[in-house]
C-alpha cells in the first residue's frame, strides 16, 4: 500500500517552497538570476511515469510520496494533439495540490499548477512551475510567475469568464 502523505508533510512541502521562493528573491537582490530551466524541446515522450518523475524532481518529493495521476479530460497533451494531458495530484487526505503535465507551444514538457481562476473560480492551469521556488512564489501570491501555456485556452473556464477571450499580457475587463 503506498504511503499517503500526512498533513504535516504537505505543510512541510509548502513551508519549504516558501523558503525557496524567499531565497530566490534574496538571490535576485544580490545579483543572482539563477532559475530552473524547463526540459528541452522534444527531449522526452510524455508518459505518466515521466510526469511523476518531473514533479518529484521539481518539488523535491521523496519516492515514498504518493502521486496520483490520470488523463485530464479537458486539456490536450499538446496543441493539435489527440492525446490527453496528465493530471497529477499530491494529497494529505484533507487538502490537495494538482498539476497539469503537457507540452507548451515550444514542445517543452511542462508542469502547470491547477488552481482557481481569479475571474471565474474554475480550477484551471494557472502558472508554470519549474522549481520549488516557483511553487513557493505562487503560495506567496507573487505576480511575476510565468502564465501556464494552457491558462487562456482551458476548457475548464466557466462560460462567462473573460480570460479565454483576452490576449496574453492584457487584463480582462470587469
Amino acid at each position: 500500500m503506498p504511503f499517503i502523505m500526512g498533513t504535516r508533510s504537505l505543510t512541510q512541502l509548502d513551508q519549504a517552497a516558501r523558503r525557496a521562493a524567499g531565497q530566490r528573491v534574496e538571490g535576485r537582490h544580490a545579483g543572482s538570476h539563477a532559475r530552473a530551466v524547463p526540459t528541452t524541446p522534444y527531449a522526452t515522450f510524455a508518459t505518466t511515469d515521466r510526469a511523476r518523475r518531473m514533479l518529484r524532481r521539481v518539488l523535491g518529493l521523496r519516492r515514498w510520496v504518493a502521486i496520483a495521476s490520470e488523463a485530464d479530460q479537458l486539456h490536450f497533451l499538446a496543441e493539435g494533439a489527440i492525446g490527453q494531458a496528465i493530471r497529477l495530484r499530491i494529497s494529505d487526505g484533507e487538502s490537495r495540490r494538482e498539476f497539469l503535465a503537457a507540452y507548451d507551444r515550444d514542445q517543452r514538457f511542462t508542469l502547470s499548477l491547477i488552481a482557481p481562476c481569479s475571474h471565474c473560480a474554475a480550477d484551471v492551469p494557472t502558472v508554470c512551475v519549474h522549481s520549488l521556488a516557483d511553487y513557493g512564489a505562487w503560495l506567496n501570491n507573487a505576480r511575476d510567475l510565468a502564465e501556464s501555456p494552457h491558462y487562456r485556452t482551458s476548457l475548464a473556464h466557466r462560460g462567462d469568464c473573460p480570460v479565454p477571450h483576452q490576449l496574453p499580457g492584457t487584463r480582462p475587463r470587469r
